[in-house]
């Protein structure tokens, strides 16, 4: 089972590379010439198979950008509908920066419970006296229907000072003060306040990384609520928690870079460039903070850096793409999925080395491992099912019917019960000593990553599309929270989710 993958792979800077379908027969040199040709054809082919790579460039540079979220709104203000004709960010030396394209809608019935997103605006680096708003109509519903409200003529000038600079983002929250916001029963006196972050305590963040912005969400957990948009880098991908060390790692794969993030202070706290081309991705933890592995598409390689430092320890050539990382249960071995080659790839994490590797009958695209240490769970490309793997032989030993279009998948380490996210929006709930689901429940949308926090017994989930992070109860599978975000994330991490 292991010999096509195996013969070939080695570990160490001094290792051969892995070498898959090497062509040994020598009766066919006329083919020689036709070679380039034939080459070309496969390599179109492959990448014709790879997954979806995460885009190369992304669509708006990090920093010198508002971020601006609107808290959520006051009972009293739930039968009123304002129309913001202008929103301006102002200067100190009071020129106005107009951040709105189109007149903006508040329907404050619709954002009684949850925060939402504004804007997103660039804006030239500098000091800032605050923003300046216009509210050209407003409505009132009563019982005779709704009633026009006399507003205002005069923009209203909501200060807080704030800096925009070069490198960095700026995250402002505005809010609507519920104190009489209707007098006389015509007149809106709409009095708005404006605040900067307000970071809870550690214990209480997520984070989510977004490619396309080359930002990071930092989120507040109970809630759920943003609190901080992060000016990250070029196309932040993988990320991994140290909780006991309150940081976090984050894979730049447009600046083939590491970066530590402090929780403490919501900071990055510096990048470590990793090689050329590496492209890096994917990042585990080892159980003890003290490894960090790194999956490099862009070189087909594994990094593992000691964390202290972040100095690469070690790297591991293969000859394809390494695809997700993921650890045992003790924490002591690391599975590296290939998914262009059927194959999955152990290695020792104390010693650094390549253990094994094996070759399977379907391509692999993600894993976890069990809460027992002896079964692997991994998705497979274009498969129904979910294959359950011996963790010492790497062999299949069964596969379980969840339906098509998996894209991740995460372990409940309390319950031992394995949730399966769907492109379709559906979340497919295993157990795996029965070795069937047992149900499922649907989403706002496609499953891009799943975090359970067991500390509140809760499930969060990452969609696509939509841009937004969801909160499960996972006893009664009913959504709590909706957290709109900067942006489509790639990973997210919760404090507490293990």
């Amino acid at each position: 089972m292991r010999s096509a993958i195996a013969a070939g792979l080695l570990s160490s800077r001094t290792a051969r590379q892995v070498e898959f379908g090497k062509d040994a027969n020598k009766k066919d040199r006329p083919l020689k010439r036709h070679l380039p040709i034939l080459l070309l054809a496969v390599l179109l082919t492959v990448a014709s198979c790879t997954m979806s790579p995460v885009p190369q460039r992304p669509d708006t540079l990090p920093g010198a950008t508002l971020h601006l979220y609107l808290q959520p709104m006051p009972q009293e203000a739930q039968r009123l509908s304002l129309t913001i004709s202008a929103l301006d960010a102002v200067s100190v030396e009071g020129h106005a920066l107009p951040l709105l394209q189109k007149p903006l809608q508040l329907n404050p019935g619709q954002y009684l419970i949850r925060q939402t997103k504004l804007l997103t605006a660039k804006l030239p680096p500098g000091e800032y006296q605050g923003l300046k708003i216009t509210i050209s109509s407003a409505t009132s519903l009563g019982e005779d229907g709704k009633t026009a409200l006399l507003t205002e003529i005069s923009p209203q000038l909501v200060t807080e000072n704030f800096l925009i600079r070069q490198q960095s983002d700026q995250t402002l929250f505005l809010s609507l003060q519920p104190e009489r916001l209707v007098s006389a029963g015509y007149h809106l006196n709409a009095h708005f306040s404006l605040h900067k972050p307000q970071p809870p305590l550690v214990k209480l963040k997520g984070l989510v990384s977004h490619p396309t912005t080359g930002t990071l969400t930092l989120f507040e957990k109970k809630t759920p609520a943003v609190i901080a948009i992060l000016a990250a880098g070029r196309r932040p991908t993988g990320l991994v928690l140290d909780q006991r060390m309150r940081k976090a790692y984050l894979a730049l794969a447009g600046e083939d870079s590491i970066a530590a993030i402090d929780l403490s202070q919501g900071q990055i706290q510096r990048k470590v460039r990793l090689h050329s081309a590496d492209r890096p991705e994917e990042l585990v933890l080892s159980a003890d903070g003290q490894t960090l592995i790194a999956a490099n598409p862009g070189s087909n390689s594994i990094s593992i850096l000691d964390t202290p430092s972040l100095i690469e320890r070690e790297r591991i050539q293969f000859s394809t793409r390494p695809g997700p990382v993921f650890l045992d249960a003790t924490g002591r071995l690391a599975f590296v999925v290939l998914p262009e080659a059927n194959g999955l790839a152990v290695i020792d994490l104390d010693r650094a080395t390549l253990r094994t590797t094996a070759t399977l009958a379907e391509s692999p695209i993600r894993g976890i491992a069990g809460n027992a240490g002896k079964q692997l769970y991994l998705l497979a490309e274009d498969s129904p099912n979910l294959l359950v793997v011996d963790a010492d032989n790497l062999t299949i030993d069964k596969r379980i019917f969840i339906g098509f279009g998996a894209s991740c998948l995460a372990l409940n380490k309390n319950t031992g019960l394995i949730y399966i996210g769907l492109k379709n929006g559906e979340i497919a709930i295993v157990d795996p000593q029965l070795g069937l689901p047992l149900d499922s429940f649907r989403t706002g949308g496609e499953v891009v990553a799943m975090v359970p926090d067991l500390e509140e017994n809760s499930l969060f989930v990452l969609l696509g599309k939509s841009a937004r992070l969801e909160k499960y109860d996972l006893v009664s599978k009913k959504r709590n929270a909706v957290v709109e975000l900067d942006a489509v994330g790639y990973a997210a991490v919760v404090m507490g989710e293990r």
